[in-house]
């Protein structure tokens, strides 16, 4: 893969995750900004009914006079709760309160402070307005707070209280989050993140430019020591035919030539890996694991806030369906038992007077519903000339003045259900689908002794509990709901935001990993380098150096009268000859493979006759023992190209000398099959590494894996050049290796 392939599918994905983030932010956004609705509106209408109602209390007429009577809906639709009923009433006496007792107006100031102290309570921090509206033009008619901008992406709106409802008056309010801190707090994650990721790539990216560029050098190198053996070929043939005629000057004289083009070659080689090494390093390394941690450490702490929010709603919603479990226990379960036990119980609710007003509409009211069969709710609105806060909803402020008037005024105790309580509170469970079960704990506070409960008594790590509600004026018994292992729901609530993170979280492991494999990568291509330019000093330089000072002593005439070391000379230059032209022929054999002009000559070749001739050979020229064993009947043959076999056994015999201890025995053995022939060398020497037996078939792999630290000298071409020849032969050849036990070589022609 291209380098550029490679850049602009990192970028590309780097995109991908970003907008995934900010995506997952925004549905995240989106999600809270309804919650916060929802506790705008709570908070918003228990403000209008505390400053309705107050307003009711200053009107100047005495304690317990019905200034406002109210009626409930038209029974033909649906029912509405106690909250709905309670919102209602506040409406129709803020109207009254205008058209009969002279009230100016509702008043906005008053609606916004109270609103605010019940705000702040909730941790809603924000510009806040209150505005009064023309409902049917919508035109904002008055506004506490004008700087707030209403258009906000951040602000949340409530819903609309009627306060003059013949002129279509109505207020609401609107709670705008500082868009400063939202779009803060909107981008952050995203900057952090595109930072991680960005230097993560960027890591990658410069060392995939340092693999590349290392690599292309090697390339260039090989290409090099390419042209460089080729063109030995001829020039080393006619030094090797200038020995027998003693032609020493110009054997100096070409090996001189050659001497200087291996080692421009191999200068050029140490400069490029200088070159590669020299600056100062950065550990990209680090970088891109400082980038992982970074990245896991933002999953964590934004989970752990994504949990902690989402499990704050749980428990909202958990406290929501306690309440009417709550209520509804207190309305239809102790009441009526209360009114039983006390049948001369009288509701105390004989006012001091009726006012005009309210008498005239309470009658008038009553008389509509009662000719059109109608069931109808009237709501009395007494003046108390105390300021009574509206802290908790409609239902909760009802339970308590049950308990209170239980409490007070019951000849028998009568005890809370937690069974009936129970029986509700799961029902409104299974009703809303909230996906959790859910049990109720009746305690003593603050000792948290547990009187009853139901479910399990013990709250397990991970369980949510609701607020405690209590159960007396003085708080010594309370229950609370315990919300039992809400965290798949939790997992499932918060996917929109775990889901980026995870993602960005293996993007940038992916980095790392692929980062790791390009160190090991530059790693083995450094080695390569300094094995490369070894192995040309010891097979090409080395040689040519010897064959140099070899001619240059014998064409001195020194060694006239030694005839012995005249005759070591010539074999030693020989034989550096031969071992040059071998290297050379084998680059040329791989060139015309690789560039497919290969000519093979195939014959029947008897087998046995060239296992004997290869080891005698080599016994010969050996400077260990080596022993070799053959194992080949008379007569097998192998149809192959006779130059290109014998070229393929030799080295492998080769190797299985070098790689071997001070003795070595080597088994030499063929058979034929029904579909070929099966060639075999096997030696006991050193072994090959498991892990490195996949890779030594490759050019110079041999060199990579590390031959100076086993003495050999070579630049891994054999192996390589073993494979293609036989795969030329549209054969196969396999390898089983026991590391410091043996090694066998099976080609199949």
């Amino acid at each position: 893969m291209k380098l550029r392939t490679v850049i602009s599918l990192s970028l590309v994905s780097l995109f991908a995750v970003v907008l995934i983030q900010l995506g997952g932010m925004l549905y995240a956004f989106h999600a809270q900004m309804q919650e916060a609705e929802k506790s705008l509106n709570k908070c918003f209408w228990m403000a209008f009914s505390e400053t309705v109602d107050n307003l009711v209390n200053n009107l100047p007429y005495p304690d317990n006079s019905v200034a406002i009577a109210t009626y409930g809906p038209n029974p033909k639709y649906k029912r509405l709760d106690g909250n709905e009923m309670n919102n209602r009433t506040a409406q129709q006496a803020a109207t009254a309160l205008q058209r009969v007792y002279g009230v100016k107006e509702i008043p906005l100031a008053t609606i916004d402070s109270v609103l605010h102290h019940k705000l702040q309570r909730l941790d809603m921090g924000g510009g806040l307005t209150v505005e009064r509206i023309n409902t049917h033009t919508g035109e904002v008619l008055e506004s506490t707070n004008p700087q707030v901008n209403v258009n906000s992406f951040a602000a949340v709106t409530s819903e609309a209280a009627s306060t003059f409802k013949p002129r279509g008056e109505a207020v609401r309010a609107i709670l705008s989050f500082p868009s400063k801190e939202m779009e803060k707090k909107l981008l952050l994650l995203s900057f952090i993140t595109l930072l991680l990721l960005s230097t993560a790539i960027y890591a990658l990216i410069v060392q995939m430019k340092s693999v590349f560029r290392q690599r292309n050098s090697l390339q260039e190198q090989q290409q090099n020591f390419y042209a460089l053996a080729e063109e030995m070929k001829h020039p080393v043939s006619r030094m090797k035919n200038l020995i027998a005629t003693e032609g020493w000057e110009e054997i100096e004289t070409q090996s001189n030539l050659l001497f200087e083009e291996t080692n421009a070659t191999l200068t050029y080689a140490k400069t490029e890996a200088g070159q590669q090494n020299t600056g100062r390093r950065i550990s990209l390394k680090a970088v891109s694991i400082a980038s992982l941690v970074g990245v896991f450490f933002l999953l964590a702490v934004w989970s752990g806030y994504l949990y902690y929010t989402t499990s704050q709603k749980i428990r909202y919603q958990a406290e929501e369906q306690l309440e009417e479990a709550f209520y509804r226990e207190a309305d239809r379960y102790r009441y009526p038992l209360f009114k039983k036990a006390n049948p001369d119980f009288e509701e105390d609710r004989s006012p001091t007077v009726f006012l005009p007003y309210a008498d005239r509409f309470m009658k008038e009211i009553i008389k509509v519903y009662k000719e059109k069969g109608y069931r109808y709710r009237i709501d009395l609105l007494f003046v108390r000339h105390i300021y009574n806060k509206f802290d908790e909803d409609f239902r909760i402020k009802m339970v308590y003045d049950i308990q209170d008037t239980i409490s007070l005024r019951s000849r028998v105790p009568i005890p809370f259900s937690l069974q009936f309580a129970d029986s509700v509170f799961q029902y409104q469970l299974s009703e809303t689908g909230f996906p959790d079960r859910a049990d109720i704990h009746w305690i003593k506070y603050p000792s948290e002794e547990l009187i009853l409960y139901t479910g399990s008594p013990s709250v397990g790590f991970g369980d949510i509990t609701t607020k405690l509600f209590p159960l007396d004026k003085d708080s010594t018994s309370c229950i609370h709901a315990v919300v039992r292992s809400p965290q798949r729901t939790i997992m499932g609530a918060t996917w929109y935001m775990q889901v980026p993170l995870l993602i960005a979280f293996l993007f940038v492991s992916f980095c790392v990993f692929f980062q790791i494999r390009m160190l090991r990568a530059q790693r083995r291509l450094e080695q390569f380098q300094k094995d490369f330019t070894y192995s040309m000093i010891h097979d090409m330089k080395s040689p040519l150096q010897s064959v140099m000072m070899g001619a240059h002593v014998l064409a001195s005439g020194k060694l006239a009268d030694k005839s012995e070391k005249i005759s070591r000379y010539k074999q030693a230059m020989e034989d550096e000859c031969e071992h040059l032209l071998t290297l050379s022929n084998r680059v040329v054999m791989l060139t015309q493979i690789d560039r497919g002009e290969l000519e093979l000559h195939k014959e029947e070749i008897l087998l046995r006759p060239l296992l004997q001739d290869i080891s005698e050979k080599f016994q010969l020229k050996a400077a260990k023992k080596v022993l070799f064993e053959i194992d080949c009947e008379e007569g097998c043959t192998v149809y192959a190209d006779a130059f290109c076999l014998r070229e393929v056994l030799s080295n492998l015999v080769d190797n299985a000398i070098k790689y071997s201890k001070e003795e070595v025995t080597i088994t030499l053995s063929g058979e034929r099959t029904k579909d070929g022939s099966i060639v075999k060398v096997r030696d006991n020497g050193i072994g090959i590494p498991l892990r490195e037996q996949h890779k030594i078939f490759g050019k110079f792999e041999r060199v990579a894996s590390g031959s100076q630290k086993t003495g050999a000298s070579g630049f891994g071409l054999g192996l390589n050049y073993v494979l293609q020849v036989v795969d030329a032969h549209d054969g196969v050849v396999k390898v089983e290796s026991v590391e410091g036990s043996y090694s066998e070589f099976t080609m199949h022609f």
